[in-house]
């Protein structure tokens, strides 16, 4: 995994720029998104705002600072904004709120958490994204949040740089999130694929 962590609009920039060509060349146009806040609680008066952005794409991981960024990046506008890429989330809709405080509006969204869930995972009526991790890359993704509480989750809003154990978390999350969509998309896919073959092959038959 390659990680970006930078509060610079102009290096933003430049990591959208090498995702677009690698997307572009992809057959799948999958960006994984996920949302820091700057605080646990909000309120009317004081709402959640975007702390932290985390953006993946492949093994690339873009840790963008967002609530310390030097200036705006409009680049990162019109690429949330766009319909060329569908970007992943899990249980996106409040990531979706909070951005947009920021005047960052991402439209071609897919919640994971709305349309997959670990058949063998009974327990838990609502799953996170560490038991979806878990079921469809590895195992070992059940410890991915571990030693990392409330206390780590009011400090995204410090002052940069972030701490190394945050920036492992922001990054994990991000790929984390990325990968478990694009793997649902190529088993969706493939079970597309076997069923249009064994179509045309029993109309030959017939």
């Amino acid at each position: 995994m390659k990680v970006l962590y930078t509060n610079a609009a102009s290096s933003v920039d430049a990591w959208i720029t090498e995702a677009e060509s690698s997307l572009d060349s992809s057959a799948r146009k999958i960006v994984g998104v996920d949302v820091e806040y700057d605080k646990l609680m909000g309120s009317y008066y004081s709402p959640k705002k975007a702390a932290v952005l985390q953006l993946c794409v492949g093994t690339d991981v873009l840790v963008y600072h967002i609530c310390h960024a030097d200036e705006r990046s409009e680049k990162l506008y019109e690429f949330l904004y766009g319909w060329r890429y569908t970007f992943a989330g899990f249980c996106c809709s409040e990531d979706r709120t909070v951005l947009s405080r920021s005047q960052y509006y991402i439209h071609n969204m897919k919640d994971i958490q709305a349309i997959w869930r670990d058949p063998d995972n009974t327990r838990k009526r609502l799953q996170g994204l560490k038991d979806v991790a878990a079921a469809i890359i590895d195992p070992i993704y059940l410890e991915m949040k571990d030693g990392f509480g409330r206390t780590e989750h009011r400090m995204w809003a410090d002052p940069p740089p972030l701490p190394p154990k945050h920036l492992e978390y922001a990054a994990r999350d991000a790929y984390a999130t990325y990968e478990v969509y694009r793997r649902l998309d190529v088993f969706e896919m493939g079970f597309f694929s076997l069923f249009k073959h064994s179509e045309k092959k029993r109309s030959r038959d017939w």
